[in-house]
């Protein structure tokens, strides 16, 4: 993999790399001419340092490179419909991961991933506008931190310039002109499935990587709204078992007679009512993955038949007598302290220790408060298309209220709020006034506190060493040089402020 100011990439992938399909023009190397100058461009503003176009096959589910910028097409392995370029392909949205080497949906479209380990850098991708008959994909890799609106333009401009230089299907179209009962509907977060760079999430992208590659029970805490099945659901497309299934069940959805038809089957006669047979999740889920949200509701006797599942993977309908095996991946998730309902007898220690194998906390939006604005700004972009609205950005008011919120329903409530915000705002601007009346009344309350200049300098110098011991994995000499200051004054911050330099090695 090469890296910035290593020798450069820049070519046409040759003939032959991928059939031709019928009816399409040759691709020559203007293609590669335009991805060079107008990635030059980006270079100039936002410090691009390497780009890909890609072009798939939606009915053969194929992802070829077509062009490269400073990387070569071997370092590369797109998948459709996984890996960040080959979703694109397949979604036709944009995806932006703020860390790349700390994304595990990034890394998998990479031959080695091991060599971006350290290398400050993000990824956009944005499909390729007016080409229906055959999508197609751009990629472009930043180095260092930077606004993603404004390298998401960035991108848009240069794909735009590419998809005229691919004369197979004509001059582009504007991305506007797609009808919108065409674009698939995608999950409430874009960032290679979740949004967020900030410390608590960094710590999370890293967990689902350690247990996507394994087998392993997962099971994912975290408060309700945080997202925690977007983690399962990355889990599951970075793991071997991700062309299979992807089930969904929720605890406390059902009734405990009706919970154990769905997650088991049910034979006919079963039950009053069970005129047939019906598979259950566990049936439809083989070979892949089994979501189990809400495992904390879950009744004792059903705790027991689950518990056999995990441990004999067996299991048999209501009303049957075959015993079946469970070829399925477990991923639990609960907003309840488990360890508390274990010793008060609501669920099975046993139980809880086979759930219990990996765990990921998933962090509430109060912890992560530097991602509110990001999180915004693609709720607001979102809910500007869907509800055919002219908002296009927040003004300072509204971000400042929104950075002083406490979200106790975390990122659920703030997508409410910002598509509340843009149904009420009639211009391009959303101001703090269109936000909701107990978020702004919130901030009033607290307006009349005013941190002094040394609060404010200490959470600033807290937030700046936190971050910076966090790209350093730890290491207080390689922090206190990116800070411009010394190992020793960086050492006494980090025992004033009680930051933890645990789990942080890369």
């Amino acid at each position: 993999m090469d890296g910035p100011g290593s020798e450069r990439y820049l070519a046409s992938v040759p003939a032959g790399r991928r059939a031709p399909i019928e009816g399409e023009a040759a691709i020559d190397a203007s293609l590669a001419r335009v991805l060079e100058e107008t990635v030059r461009r980006a270079d100039a503003r936002h410090r691009a340092a390497h780009a890909v176009v890609y072009t798939a096959d939606a009915k053969a589910r194929k992802v070829w490179v077509e062009a490269t910028y400073r990387i070569s097409a071997d370092d590369l392995r797109p998948r459709f419909g996984l890996g960040v370029a080959g979703r694109v392909c397949e979604g036709g949205r944009p995806i932006v991961v703020p860390v790349v080497c700390r994304e595990p949906m990034a890394l998998s479209e990479l031959a080695e991933p091991a060599a971006w380990r350290g290398r400050t850098m993000n990824l956009v991708c944005v499909p390729l506008p007016g080409r229906r008959r055959r999508p197609g994909a751009l990629s472009i890799y930043f180095v260092g931190e930077g606004a993603p609106a404004d390298r998401l333009a960035d991108a848009r401009a240069v794909a735009s310039a590419v998809a005229e230089a691919m004369t197979s299907e004509g001059p582009a179209l504007p991305e506007e002109a797609e009808p919108a009962e065409e674009r698939p509907a995608r999950t409430a977060f874009e960032y290679a499935n979740m949004i967020g760079a900030s410390s608590p999430m960094r710590r999370v992208y890293e967990e689902i990587g350690q247990v996507a590659r394994t087998t392993a029970t997962a099971l994912v805490l975290g408060e309700s709204g945080t997202g925690k099945e977007l983690v399962a659901q990355a889990i599951h497309d970075n793991s071997e078992r991700a062309g299979k299934p992807f089930i969904k069940l929720n605890g406390a959805a059902f009734p405990e007679t009706l919970f154990e038809s769905e997650l088991f089957g049910h034979e006919r006669g079963a039950f009053t009512g069970a005129v047939s047979r019906k598979k259950g999740r566990l049936d439809l889920a083989q070979g892949g993955t089994l979501f189990l949200d809400e495992v904390g509701e879950l009744p004792l006797s059903t705790q027991v038949k689950l518990l056999r599942v995990l441990q004999a993977r067996e299991y048999e309908r209501l009303g049957g007598t075959e015993t079946l095996r469970a070829d399925v991946r477990l991923i639990a998730a609960t907003n309840k302290n488990m360890a508390s309902a274990v010793a008060g007898g609501q669920f099975r220690e046993d139980l809880y220790y086979r759930l219990n194998v990996f765990t990921i906390v998933v962090p509430p939006l109060r912890e992560r408060a530097a991602d509110v604005p990001t999180l915004a700004e693609f709720f607001l972009e979102k809910y500007a298309r869907e509800h055919r609205r002219k908002a296009r950005r927040l003004s300072s008011g509204a971000v400042e209220a929104l950075g002083g919120y406490a979200w106790p329903g975390n990122v659920r409530e703030l997508e409410n709020a910002i598509e509340r915000a843009v149904v009420v705002c009639p211009g391009p601007v959303v101001e703090e006034h269109h936000l909701p009346e107990t978020l702004r009344a919130t901030r009033a309350g607290e307006s009349t506190h005013k941190l002094s200049l040394s609060e404010a300098v200490e959470r600033l110098e807290r937030s700046m060493i936190d971050g910076a011991l966090d790209e350093s994995g730890g290491n207080l000499a390689r922090a206190a040089r990116a800070l411009g200051t010394t190992e020793r004054i960086v050492r006494y911050k980090v025992q004033k402020y009680g930051l933890s330099l645990a789990r942080r090695s890369r």
